[in-house]
């Protein structure tokens, strides 16, 4: 009788031992997998904050970058062709082998005089002749067209963006093209067009130059008609620049 209790408490106690282990067992094998879990989780939160905490460099107060100078005039010279010109500064900048004539062949382009009573819309492509005239020029939008079939997505189009938007990419060291004023001052000589695409603002001072620096006072172009990082009075760029529809394009 004794025998057989030792052995039904020996039972007893190997059935509560493998209960015991099996608990064991299972939060064993839980926990590691919460480990990985947390594991898995905080390498993403750490990068995350990481980008939140990414910032660029403050801008310098004074800048002016070195951007290849092409003239317009230039044989085979583009008389109305300052747009283009100004484009591939800034391909040849980021450098794209480019040339004016070569996007003088390339951009859209749209008759000067359509007929009863239309003109053509630089907001479609370039107006009239480039080459010889008569002709009227291109807005920001086929010029980003024609832009992206060099640099695809690295094209940006500032259009519309305050001006403070245009100094941040010039003062990390990227050029921005713009439409402006030929006096680089607003003007007060803008004609009513009416286009297949609605009725228009046009001034014949229409102009294209790159921004290349700027200080407290002053703008830098690059001038298609043959000037390197010309010295500009910054107030009337400005005011120039939003009066002819804040263009602008940069990469």
């Amino acid at each position: 009788m004794k025998n057989y209790t030792k052995e039904i408490l020996l039972v007893f106690m190997s059935a509560s031992l493998l209960l015991s282990g099996c608990s064991a067992l299972d939060f064993n094998i839980l926990k590691p997998k919460e480990i990985d879990a947390q594991a898995d989780i905080i390498p993403v939160k750490k990068k995350v904050i990481a980008l939140k905490e990414k910032k660029l460099p403050p801008l310098p107060d004074h800048i002016i970058l070195d951007v290849p100078l092409f003239k317009q005039m230039e044989a085979p010279r583009l008389y109305n062709g300052c747009e283009v010109t100004s484009l591939g500064m800034i391909l040849k900048f980021h450098g794209y082998q480019v040339n004016k004539n070569e996007l003088a062949r390339k951009i859209k382009r749209v008759p000067l005089n359509i007929g009863q009573g239309l003109k053509g819309n630089p907001n479609e492509g370039f107006v009239g002749n480039m080459e010889n005239g008569p002709g009227l020029g291109v807005y920001h939008g086929p010029i980003v067209d024609l832009a992206r079939q060099y640099a695809g997505d690295k094209v940006i189009d500032l259009t519309n963006k305050p001006f403070s938007s245009v100094l941040e990419k010039v003062g990390h060291g990227f050029p921005v093209w713009v439409i402006i004023t030929t006096s680089f001052a607003p003007v007060n000589v803008f004609q009513s067009w009416k286009t297949p695409q609605g009725t228009i603002k046009i001034t014949f001072s229409q102009h294209s130059v790159v921004i290349t620096g700027y200080d407290k006072d002053h703008i830098y172009i690059n001038d298609p008609y043959g000037f390197k990082n010309r010295k500009l009075d910054r107030e009337n760029f400005i005011n120039a620049w939003e009066q002819m529809g804040s263009q602008a394009v940069s990469l």
